[in-house]
């Protein structure tokens, strides 16, 4: 570690020493955004150059602007007959050429004379069909925004209708939308659904505490909150649609971080002599060392390894498309050996350890064909695999510490999928797509838990199967005039394990107000299966009376309504509210007429494997309105302020009515930052970031204190399921970062600090057995991470 500061510290005196004026290449394609197919000579300038720098596109759409000067600098594309599209403020750095994709829509009136203006939203999202509670997000965001340390999933916390309680902890990502669980959140990669992207994840989680995507092989993608076009299933709450770049294709570039979060390093150029074809490559490891030395572990009082890969090779031909490769994977440990001597043992669980060890990944095949002017066609197939294997145990100290059993679990799932897309632009108005997935699982699962009420193992999972799934959707773009849009579609959902099936409409509608405002509307009905080893959770341990009671639920539906308004006040600065209702219905619940649990309140799949039987006879609704104030990053600052108040509410098979785990009612976020130029060439970039959280608390179940005495242990009230707060939560994160070109070679140091104040947010409250006390788990205190990126 010593002499890696010493290189650094090398490297960034002897960079501070140059001063020649530094320049970059942009280059590019430039298609239609509906058809996908390539614009033939469109202009593409870089604004207040001089003189003017700029370039026209090839037969292939392609465009090269060379020795273009570092820093933020804004990108135009013009095209006869389409809407101009404004790029503002792009980072241009010496160490790595800019390649970007330009989409252009077609303009619906005869355009006289071209006239400029900056698309200023852009916060719009890269999909055309969503029309509400949709947003796009870039990687640099990923990277700029104070306590997302490059992780899209902590990214989106900062956006409107998400929020960060409801049972996990700081050091995990899981996205709580609109008061849903994140087991609601779905995950796509170029276009296909992909398992968990995150180490560490609980079994049919969506988060984690690593993210195993990279900013390295990221592209800007799409965040959605809500009502979704036709072509997404399998999700009730958010989704995130995720894409990768394509590496250059005209020259090697490679990258170096190394950090408290591991170690990193991408590549990527062009392959042969085939012209546009290239390859990118980003690998990642670490035993974090560098957290477990001040304390603090993402897999909790354990010692966690990691590592992942990430990959995107591209291939286009002229007249078979475009064939791409990619793939996302990780392996991950998570381990905790207690001390044998009972006598240095200073609270709960220090007899308590386990292993567990985690494997995901994904590869897919993507091929893109274009079948006219008009028209093109996209499939994907892809194969998924999950796998997770965890022994805990205890040391009995009255039995010189022998090992005792608490659980073995075995869980494999594969999947294998094939997307096709077709889409088809009638013309400037009007805007087809037609498409479906077909889905074949393979699993096997095999849990075992000790049971301390019987003093006996109990299986909850013991099987092995396969199973279909078939979704089809269709989807129609109106652009009815230059200031109203319609979509509708359908979206077909069939789970053949259960013969589950959903039919599930959706609308939407945009009508734009003087240039300046708009008014949308969404409405649309969605569903989602369970992991699978929820339908085989037994409950019995007994192998010649198994019984299965879940096999036949059916999904977890949910009708969405949205309104929304935007009032944008200049190029760079908007205002938004979205008012939602989301009614869930079919849920399942406990069976037990007296119980009070229901999935809307899981976390992952462990909260339902040791609980009772259940039926779809639960109901949900989640009522509230979103709001955001936002400037784009302009003038060298940007900020975001965003408010959630909301309203989460369950009823159980009683036909009660309660809180759910999640309804912590409100949360405020208010981020922003601001970049100062440094150096004889402003060749050194100085950026401070800064963000403040504001929200309602975790909901806890009470406690019976005094019961609880009596039996010693604790004792909820579970007729009040979720009816007291743990504790107002609040937190204050900064990030510090450092840039410094060189001819040929970017450097950047970053210090990203979560929880200045330390503050000690309350987590959960838990019984003390030995004191007879109610006492508390708490968030995550003081985390800085550190990171050093070499571009080059």
């Amino acid at each position: 570690m010593k002499s890696l500061i010493s290189i650094t510290v090398f490297l960034l005196l002897f960079a501070s020493l140059t001063g020649q004026a530094l320049t970059q290449t942009i280059r590019g394609t430039l298609i239609d955004k509906d058809s996908q197919v390539p614009l033939i000579g469109a202009n593409v300038y870089v604004e207040k150059t001089i003189p003017l720098m700029g370039a026209t596109t090839d037969e292939n759409g392609v465009f090269e602007i060379i020795n273009v000067p570092i820093g933020r600098q804004t990108i135009v594309a013009t095209y006869l007959g389409y809407e101009p599209v404004v790029m503002p403020d792009l980072m241009i750095i010496s160490g790595k050429e800019l390649v970007v994709t330009i989409e252009l829509t077609e303009s619906l009136i005869e355009m006289k004379e071209i006239v400029i203006k900056a698309d200023a939203d852009k916060s719009r999202p890269l999909n055309e069909m969503a029309l509400v509670s949709a947003r796009m997000f870039s990687v640099e965001e990923t990277s700029r925004y104070a306590g997302s340390m490059y992780d899209p999933a902590r990214m989106a916390l900062n956006f409107a209708g998400v929020s960060v309680s409801g049972g996990s902890t700081d050091l995990f990502n899981e996205i709580i939308v609109r008061g849903n669980s994140p087991r609601g959140v779905l995950w796509r990669l170029e276009g296909i659904e992909i398992p968990n992207p995150n180490h560490f994840g609980a079994l049919g989680n969506t988060g984690g505490g690593i993210s195993m995507l990279s900013s390295s092989t990221l592209s800007t993608s799409d965040f959605y909150t809500g009502a979704f076009p036709a072509e997404f299933g399998n999700a009730v709450s958010g989704a995130f649609d995720l894409n990768l770049r394509k590496g250059n294709s005209e020259q090697s570039e490679y990258a170096l971080m190394v950090g408290a979060l591991g170690v990193e390093a991408a590549l990527e150029g062009p392959i042969g002599k085939a012209e546009g074809a290239s390859y990118l490559f980003n690998f990642r490891y670490s035993t974090l060392s560098m957290l477990e030395a001040i304390g603090v572990n993402p897999a909790g009082d354990a010692l966690p390894a990691y590592g992942d890969i990430s990959f995107n090779v591209v291939v286009p031909t002229k007249s078979l498309g475009q064939f791409s490769l990619f793939g996302l994977g990780g392996k991950n440990r998570s381990y905790f050996d207690p001390e044998p001597d009972s006598t240095k043992w200073e609270g709960e669980f220090e007899d308590f350890g386990f292993n567990e060890r985690q494997t995901t990944g994904t590869i897919g095949f993507a091929h893109k064909l274009l079948l006219s002017d008009q028209s093109y066609l996209r499939t994907v197939v892809s194969a998924s695999r999950e796998e997770f294997t965890g022994d805990g145990y205890s040391l009995d100290a009255e039995n010189q510490y022998t090992h005792i059993r608490e659980y073995t679990d075995r869980f494999d799932n594969n999947t294998y999928r094939i997307n096709s897309v077709y889409t088809h632009k009638k013309n400037a108005h009007q805007t087809f797509k037609i498409g479906g997935t077909l889905s074949y699982q393979q699993f096997r699962f095999f849990a075992e838990h000790y049971d301390e009420d019987t003093d006996q193992y109990k299986v909850y999972l013991q099987n092995h199967g396969d199973a279909q799934q078939l979704q089809l959707f269709t989807q129609w773009k109106h652009r009815l005039s230059e200031t109203l849009i319609a979509t509708s579609g359908v979206h077909f959902n069939y789970f053949a394990l259960n013969d589950t099936w959903s039919v599930e409409p959706r609308f939407a509608l945009k009508k734009s107000i003087r240039g300046n405002q708009s008014l949308d509307f969404a409405i649309g009905l969605h569903s989602k299966p369970e992991h699978p080893s929820f339908y085989f959770a037994e409950t019995s341990s007994s192998s010649d009376q198994r019984e299965e009671p879940n096999k036949n639920l059916r999904y977890t539906k949910s009708a969405h309504v949205v309104l929304g308004y935007e009032y944008q006040f200049n190029k760079q600065f908007r205002a938004r509210a979205e008012a939602y209702y989301q009614y869930l219905y079919d849920v399942p619940v406990s069976a037990d007429p007296l119980s009070t649990e229901s999935i809307l309140n899981v976390i992952d799949i462990w909260d339902i494997l040791e609980g009772e039987p259940a039926v779809n006879k639960g109901r949900g609704k989640n009522v509230g309105i979103d709001l955001t104030i936002e400037k784009n990053f302009n003038r060298d600052y940007y900020f975001l302020a965003t408010a959630s108040v909301f309203d989460s509410r369950y009823r159980a098979l009683n036909k009660q009515w309660y809180n759910t785990r999640f309804n912590s009612n409100y949360q405020v976020n208010v981020i922003g930052g601001k970049e100062w130029k440094t150096g004889k060439k402003d060749n050194r970039i100085f950026g401070v970031n800064a963000k403040a959280l504001l929200n309602g608390g975790n909901r806890i179940t009470p406690i019976d204190l005094e019961q609880s005495r009596i039996e010693g242990r604790a004792k909820y009230l579970e007729d009040l399921p979720y009816s007291e707060i743990a504790g107002t939560y609040y937190r204050f994160d900064f990030m510090a970062s450092y840039k410094i070109n060189r001819s040929r070679v970017t450097h950047t140091i970053m210090i990203d600090v979560q929880n200045v104040t330390n503050r000690l947010n309350i987590h959960s409250t838990y019984y003390d057995e030995d004191l007879g006390e109610l006492d508390h788990y708490y968030q995550t205190g003081l985390l800085p991470v550190f990171n050093y990126r070499l571009e080059f």
